[in-house]
């Protein structure tokens, strides 16, 4: 009987150990890279410069399905990112740039899940420095596209440099498209909408995405648009970024923007990390029609 007994906590205690090992071993893990390359911990930086963080981060024996970054600026929690994904093998090495705000302090949190729910994080904190470093932008004053339908017009737009590409010119540039419009109705309202490559909805206007081996998303502030909070004498105004950084408000953006009629004024975010605004000067509503918009974007 006493062998029995012996017998059975001996393996209780190999099956806790094995528990334990297992939890350990699907624990994800993330690091911040250091260097001159990358924002310090600590380090202070004036209002519209950039911030750089570089990432390493391992599942920890599960796939990395999520990241998440999140602005702490005097207390209140803005999400910057909030991304999906699925990386089995090799884990990610990824850099990030964002643009210091106006707060006193910044904490920055970057948070990782794995296939098995685990999470981890990493953060550092950014403090105020003197001054101001707002930006220089570029100015597209007239980009002309095409609607899904369209067969006179290009469809696909690099937000950097003001580029359009039909679909026979693209090869080659695809991972340089930021943009392309649709038109359809939805929920019987007629909708000129805004798009990227990686939104899932595009592929059903644009089915030469899904070939594509980098389909970049662009991120848009509908709220800001659907309420008109930039109006276009403002858009005509912006000499510099702080506009186009401070309009953005990550808690209401999507990769589509709906209800892009003649005259709004859209915040965005590249795939890049760069801000910027589309001020909509004619939208058709229908789908052989055309889109013209004039581009504001952080250089």
């Amino acid at each position: 009987m006493f062998l029995r007994v012996k017998a059975a906590a001996l393996i209780l205690l190999l099956a806790l150990a094995g528990c334990t090992d297992e939890e350990q071993e699907t624990t994800p893990l993330v690091l911040l890279r250091t260097g001159s390359a990358f924002t310090a911990d600590g380090s202070a930086v004036a209002p519209g410069g950039t911030l750089r963080f570089g990432l390493s981060v391992s599942g920890g024996g599960g796939a990395i399905t999520n990241l998440v970054v999140r602005r702490i600026s005097d207390g209140v929690t803005i999400t910057e990112t909030d991304r999906g994904m699925f990386i089995e093998y090799g884990g990610l090495d990824t850099t990030i740039s964002y643009t210091r705000g106006y707060g006193q302090v910044e904490k920055w949190v970057f948070s990782v899940m794995n296939s098995h729910r685990d999470t981890a994080s990493a953060s550092l904190t950014v403090l105020k420095g003197a001054g101001s470093a707002w930006g220089e932008i570029s100015y597209h004053p007239s980009v002309k596209i095409g609607l899904q339908d369209n067969i006179s017009l290009p469809h696909f737009v690099d937000l950097h440099t003001g580029n359009v590409y039909d679909a026979d010119g693209v090869a080659g540039h695809e991972a340089e498209i930021d943009i392309a419009a649709f038109w359809y109705l939805t929920s019987g309202i007629s909708s000129p909408t805004l798009t990227s490559p990686a939104y899932s909805s595009a592929l059903t206007y644009y089915p030469l995405f899904g070939s594509w081996s980098v389909r970049n998303q662009t991120m848009y502030d509908y709220y800001s648009s659907d309420n008109n909070l930039v109006t276009p004498a403002q858009f005509e105004l912006a000499a510099n970024d702080s506009l186009l950084v401070n309009a953005y408000r990550t808690g209401s953006v999507s990769g589509q923007s709906k209800f892009a009629y003649t005259g709004k004024v859209v915040p965005f975010r590249t795939a890049d990390g760069k801000y910027g605004l589309i001020r909509v000067i004619r939208a058709d509503e229908t789908p052989s029609g055309e889109m013209e918009i004039a581009v504001k974007i952080q250089k």
